[in-house]
């Protein structure tokens, strides 16, 4: 029997144009402004470690997907089982856009930042262009894009009904090692919607920027996970708007799942599900990528983190703070750093900072920093600074009511200061200067400054 569906989630908004701004962090894409959801859902600390693979493959069961910018490259072939053709182009709007939430190119100055970067996208089409299907269409689709080789595949779609026809499509998905996505249904009542209550499918309600119920987000025991409900996102013409609903979390959890898919080892279905589940924010359920990374297995991982030095200049003197970026796929474990091969200090948690003390010495010394992961990859990065910590030397001549100043440093000279009867009247740049002193001068220093901060002070007083 073909049980109609409505494909098109009740709730989810049309295209509206929305301005350009500049993004407050990394990802140089116009959309990113409005994605506060990447930043809700930490997406973008999980950023600095994985951004997607192209093995990863994900499905969007929905209208099509039409060819983008931001998705070229990257957009498979498809299938069209709504219309039985081979033609997978988007006549609608409403998958594209659930395919840029999942997987649009992130800093490359054009559209939004995906949730995946390199993820590829399986466009299958199962609705038609009003958003209408069947269950059996439904079904077909997902057993074809099970056997295409999708890690994971994302429905933004549903009906009031069970199915025993859409369960043995999702069960036959899951023995292809997939990972089922779907919506929970925007009515905003606990009444179970399919697929998405299918018990091994991962359900998804959708959650405001505060981390609290849309009122329109169907919820439940039934519902595994939470995540942003309105999203910036592209259509069929690049037009960036807002994309809200049920049918907009899901590829949200589904751009998740696949940076997820994308660590190494390569971790199954059901594990991403249950790190996803698990380390779900309570009570909203909101899913936390971060943690869902750090909850995958790390057995068999053999990529090192990534770690970089903080902003430290090359000239330094006294107690100086050094500070660190870390990342990895399943977590930092530690950082370390080294001064002149001892051991200054170790932090364990982000940010990462060290305080050393380089006085009282005058070198080059060299710094490292080693990072493990936790499964216990090290990686390694150095630099050499030079510390400074002995003041210039200055010489004063007198020559009548003119003190002449000759200063000497390693590391250079930065100014020379004239202060008369204890104020500041002349500053100047330089190792050699010639002041005249005011005929009433009851005292007179030079303030002579390295360039890494050291302060010498010459007493110059001169007679009437």
């Amino acid at each position: 029997m073909r049980k109609l569906v409505a494909g098109l989630i009740a709730g989810a908004s049309m295209l509206v144009a929305a301005p350009a701004q500049a993004a407050p962090v990394r990802p140089a894409d116009p959309g990113f402004a409005g994605q506060w959801g990447v930043t809700q859902t930490h997406v973008d600390d999980a950023w600095s470690s994985v951004r997607g693979s192209s093995r990863v493959i994900v499905a969007v069961v929905d209208t099509g997907v039409s060819p983008l910018p931001d998705l070229a490259g990257r957009l498979l072939p498809g299938r069209d089982f709504a219309n039985h053709d081979n033609d997978a182009s988007d006549d609608n709007g409403h998958g594209t856009m659930a395919a840029t939430v999942i997987a649009a190119s992130g800093n490359n100055r054009t559209g939004i930042a995906g949730v995946c970067w390199f993820c590829r996208i399986l466009p299958v089409k199962v609705l038609n262009a009003k958003g209408g299907g069947s269950y059996t269409d439904i079904a077909l689709g997902l057993r074809w894009a099970a056997d295409q080789g999708a890690s994971v595949i994302s429905l933004s779609l549903g009906g009031s009904d069970d199915s025993p026809l859409l369960r043995d499509a999702v069960a036959y998905a899951e023995t292809k090692g997939a990972l089922v996505v779907a919506a929970a249904g925007n009515r905003g009542v606990a009444t179970a919607h399919y697929p998405a209550a299918i018990p091994s499918v991962l359900a998804v309600g959708g959650v405001t920027s505060s981390g609290s119920r849309y009122d329109w987000s169907n919820h439940g025991s039934w519902v595994d996970v939470t995540a942003p409900g309105c999203n910036p996102a592209q259509g069929p013409t690049g037009l960036i708007g807002q994309y809200c609903g049920t049918s907009s979390a899901t590829p949200f959890v589904a751009g998740a799942a696949g940076l997820l898919a994308s660590t190494d080892p390569a971790p199954t279905a059901t594990q991403i599900r249950t790190a996803l589940v698990t380390t779900r924010a309570l009570p909203s359920g909101r899913i936390d990528v971060p943690a869902a990374l750090r909850a995958l297995p790390v057995d068999g991982d053999v990529t090192r983190p990534a770690v970089a030095f903080g902003a430290v200049g090359a000239l330094v003197r006294g107690r100086v703070t050094i500070t660190a970026a870390a990342a990895d796929q399943h977590g930092v474990a530690r950082v370390q750093l080294y001064a002149g091969g001892r051991l200054i200090g170790t932090d364990t948690t982000a940010p990462y900072s060290f305080a050393w003390q380089s006085a009282p010495g005058t070198a080059t010394v060299p710094l490292e920093l080693r990072a493990y992961d936790r499964r216990g990859n090290l990686a390694v990065v150095r630099r050499s600074v030079r510390a400074d910590n002995v003041a210039p030397v200055v010489r004063l001549a007198k020559s009548g009511r003119t003190l002449i100043a000759r200063v000497a440093d390693v590391s250079g000279v930065a100014r020379l200061e004239l202060v008369v009867n204890g104020r500041v009247t002349v500053r100047r740049a330089g190792p050699v200067s010639r002041f005249t002193v005011p005929a009433k001068a009851r005292s007179v220093q030079v303030r002579a400054y390295d360039r890494a901060g050291n302060r010498r002070v010459a007493n110059g007083k001169l007679g009437g």
